[in-house]
């Protein structure tokens, strides 16, 4: 029983998308929150009540995880630091169905109620749970129609050729145009402008591409002969390819209409606009979903003929589009190997290129080797850099040992460890063999406690026979499951619980050969900013403490 002295602890949530001091600011969701616990806690008879604030402001409600004060607020409220969250309206927590029921899920779970004061709803009572719910059904509707709507303007506006904004492929500069509507409107449209010195940028790589038939060896061209971006970067495979496949260069005439209608790109302008002098307009080219940024289909494509003159000759741009084609089977893999933990942190110290991990011949005992090379050394061969390779092996087993042998506090000092510890502990927690056992032991128990059920129930001899013999072998498939479980965490690390971060940093050798290398190198990440190689030593630079 709570002891009449004990405080109630309630938890404040506001947050706004973007820093206004206007309407519903994180400011006035707050006063709002803190006089619903003056008129519903204290007037009710609780008086010994403490309120912590939890707000995020700048930044969009699209998921939870990427809000520090809603990450502080679950954590306390897991650690039974608060009994009840309030927010001043449904969507300041979430718009979306999944992130809200498992945000009540988790918060039910450790005994804190929450509450919405705008939409009157309270977890606390099962009404008040089932009208939130459906609330937060019609929230994310609300938001999906409206991205929706967004969406369908703006593929409406793409057909019609003119530039919508973003960033401007090389070669053009956006130009603002204001006009006069048929009302006497000011209304303003955007289209390209050439910028003639990278459209010759441009028009060189085109040639050259079409001389040497290859993005390998266009790269190492332009490398070679110091030619840059406008960021004043080296052009890279990636970036070539999206010039070379981009309409936007491309002269809109007959024989680009017939090309593009044959190969399947989705045309949105009638075949008499293709009038051999302006250019293309393609949109929807990029998957933009959350997670993906995969090239889609081009049928999928919003092609047009746009407002600016075309800067390829429709031959050429084809010429260019059939060598991609034919060179795709064979395009160029960035070289992979799960065993090298240190890929994305090791950067050569003379042109601070990244260091990719290269697959060499195994030992004699075969174990397998491999060493990190310059990047541009690579793609230059080795005209730019030529700074000697690193054994991987070697420098893998030095560093792991050296982040072994720092001293406790050393490491303590660096605070934001502990701040990322819990998530990446969870992950290393729950294999995917260990899930798939574990919901199945979770089932079989289920289905075992179900039959008990029934078994109390029934009055019929039979029936209680064929329910035994089913429990029975509920029973054997539990026992052989929880044997296949014991087997595998033989041979995994216990991440129990009690784990903190001086635990994972300091285990044992042998214990560390057990963690998976994806796993290895997810923790050397977290506490290693970069390594600097010279060609003789390799200079360790841990993450800052602000991380």
């Amino acid at each position: 029983m709570k002891n009449k002295k004990e405080k109630t602890v309630i938890g404040i949530y506001a947050r706004k998308s973007k820093f206004t001091g206007k309407g519903e600011s994180v400011d006035n969701q707050i006063k709002a929150c803190e006089e619903y616990v003056r008129t519903n806690f204290v007037k009710n008879g609780e008086e010994n009540i403490n309120i912590e604030i939890y707000q995020d402001e700048g930044i969009s409600g699209k998921d939870l995880v990427s809000r520090p004060g809603m990450m502080k607020l679950i954590s306390d409220a897991e650690q039974g630091k608060i009994q009840a969250v309030i927010c001043y309206r449904l969507d300041r927590v979430s718009r979306s169905v999944k992130d809200f029921s498992e945000l009540v899920t988790r918060l039910s779970a450790c005994g804190a109620g929450f509450i919405s004061v705008n939409e009157a709803f309270d977890t606390r009572t099962p009404v008040g749970r089932a009208m939130m719910y459906i609330a937060s059904v019609f929230a994310q509707l609300e938001r999906e129609t409206i991205a929706e709507r967004i969406t369908d303007n703006m593929y409406a506006l793409a057909k019609t050729g003119r530039w919508l904004g973003g960033k401007t492929p090389l070669g053009f500069t956006s130009l603002k145009i204001e006009e006069m509507d048929g009302t006497g409107r000011k209304r303003s449209r955007y289209q390209l402008e050439a910028v003639e010195e990278e459209l010759d940028m441009v028009r060189f790589i085109y040639c050259k591409y079409l001389e040497l038939g290859s993005l390998a060896r266009t790269e190492t061209y332009l490398l070679n002969n110091n030619y840059h971006t406008r960021n004043g970067k080296y052009y890279g495979r990636y970036t070539i390819k999206s010039i070379l496949s981009n309409p936007v260069y491309c002269v809109a005439d007959g024989i680009i209409y017939k090309y593009l209608l044959e190969n399947g790109y989705g045309v949105y302008s009638e075949k008499d606009m293709f009038d051999g002098s302006h250019g293309l307009t393609a949109y929807n080219k990029i998957n933009c979903q959350p997670g993906s940024k995969r090239v889609n289909n081009v049928k999928d494509w919003i092609v047009a003929v746009g407002e600016h003159k075309g800067v390829i000759n429709s031959q050429d741009w084809i010429k260019a589009q059939e060598i991609l084609k034919r060179n795709s089977g064979k395009s160029y893999r960035y070289p992979k190997t799960t065993c090298a933990l240190l890929s994305g942190i090791v950067r050569c110290g003379r042109c601070g290129s990244f260091m990719r991990p290269k697959s060499g011949r195994k030992t004699a005992n075969g174990e397998k080797r491999y060493y990190y090379q310059c990047e541009c050394k690579e793609k230059s061969k080795g005209n730019l850099c030529q700074m000697p390779n690193i054994p991987g092996n070697v420098l893998d087993k030095m560093t792991a040992a050296g982040i072994f042998s720092l001293k406790e506090k050393v490491v303590k000092d660096y605070s934001y460890l502990y701040k990322t510890i819990e998530t990446f502990r969870k992950s290393l927690n729950s294999q995917p063999e260990d899930a798939l056992i574990l919901r199945q032991f979770k089932d079989c128990k289920r289905q075992a406690g179900t039959l008990i059920d029934v078994l109390a129930r029934s009055s019929s001899k039979e029936t209680s026979e064929i329910i035994l013999e089913r429990i029975d072998e509920i029973t054997n498939t539990m026992a052989k499951l929880k044997e296949q479980y014991n087997k595998l965490q033989e041979n995994t690390v216990d991440f129990s619980c009690g784990l903190n971060v001086m635990d994972l940093i300091y285990f044992k050798q042998e214990m560390w050969e057990k963690i998976p290398p994806a796993k290895q190198k997810d923790i050397l990440k977290i506490i290693i900013k970069e390594i600097i190689w010279d060609g003789k030593n390799a200079r360790i630079y841990l993450c800052p403490d602000d991380k």
